[in-house]
């Protein structure tokens, strides 16, 4: 049985610990919206943008009700995350 460390349950998990604050007012319901979250998560850890990116654009691939609106801001986040 291979013990899990400290170091490698970091990297199944989220890189946003306890304590750190969220950010707020993230979203993926038009380009304008995804734009400006981009903007919000600009000055924070790399990995975390990634992950924001990430998860806002699988939201809006597979969101039950997609709107052109949901797409256009898909391929806002797209963009990013072939950078």
């Amino acid at each position: 049985m291979v013990r899990k460390t400290r170091k490698n349950k970091h990297q199944l998990f989220n890189d946003n610990p306890r304590g750190t604050p969220r950010t707020y007012g993230i979203g993926y319901g038009s380009t304008k919206k995804a734009t400006q979250s981009l903007k919000k998560i600009r000055g924070k850890p790399k990995p975390y943008q990634k992950q924001v990116a990430t998860t806002m654009y699988y939201r809006a691939k597979y969101h039950k009700y997609q709107t052109p609106g949901m797409r256009d801001a898909m391929k806002v986040y797209g963009k990013f995350l072939q950078k």
